[in-house]
């Protein structure tokens, strides 16, 4: 399966990020050219040749799932993302988002989007469910609480900006206290692709065991 997410990025966090991933795809295939070198010293041919391959293709799979062949943005932020949800409590079993609740980038009094300066770029991708499920599932449970009080909010003070100046200092204060507890999908993908292009490239994974 998979989730495709687009978050708004630096534009100048992109360009690393697929540096990364193109340093990654040529490590790849200097591996898998060495790995049917290999195949082809040991004068294999017919069956025996086909398993070979079958086994390089194999272990290049497992290379990319494993995270040492990081050839793809997704790849590339796997191993950061997996540990920024560990880190923030996310990476653990979540019940499903309701139907028709606001989606986990969407919450009230969230930044959205746009927010922050120079956050210009688009940043498109797909994560398989082991990853995607507990950011969206544990962003949303985790916001309730804070979104629920700034509905709370509005349902008293009301949304519009002229009602809003008319709210006391203090329950604007209680607004921003609010809003500011709030985590959307963006800021948890940003901060695993600023770890991930700000850490030292994944080595070459290990050559193909003729056995």
């Amino acid at each position: 399966m998979g989730h495709t997410m687009v978050i708004a990025v630096p534009v100048a966090d992109l360009d690393p990020l697929d540096a990364l991933a193109t340093e990654q795809k040529t490590a790849e295939t200097r591996w898998q050219a060495a790995a049917e070198q290999h195949a082809a010293e040991l004068e294999l041919r017919g069956a025996a040749l086909r398993e070979a391959r079958a086994r390089i293709r194999a272990e290049r799979e497992r290379l990319r799932e494993t995270g040492t062949h990081r050839v793809t943005r997704a790849r590339a932020l796997a191993s950061a993302l997996r540990t920024e949800l560990k880190t923030r409590g996310l990476l653990r079993k979540w019940e499903p988002i309701p139907e028709r609740a606001q989606q986990a980038g969407q919450n009230l009094g969230g930044t959205g989007p746009h927010a922050g300066a120079g956050y210009t770029a688009r940043l498109c991708v797909t994560l398989p469910d082991t990853l995607a499920v507990p950011l969206l599932r544990g962003v949303y449970w985790t916001n309730l609480p804070h979104v629920q009080a700034l509905e709370a909010w509005a349902d008293r003070w009301g949304t519009d900006a002229a009602s809003r100046r008319t709210a006391p200092t203090e329950a604007l204060d209680e607004r921003a206290q609010a809003a500011a507890q709030i985590t959307t999908t963006g800021t948890v993908l940003r901060a695993a692709l600023h770890h991930t292009i700000n850490q030292q490239p994944v080595p070459d994974g290990p050559p193909l065991s003729s056995e």
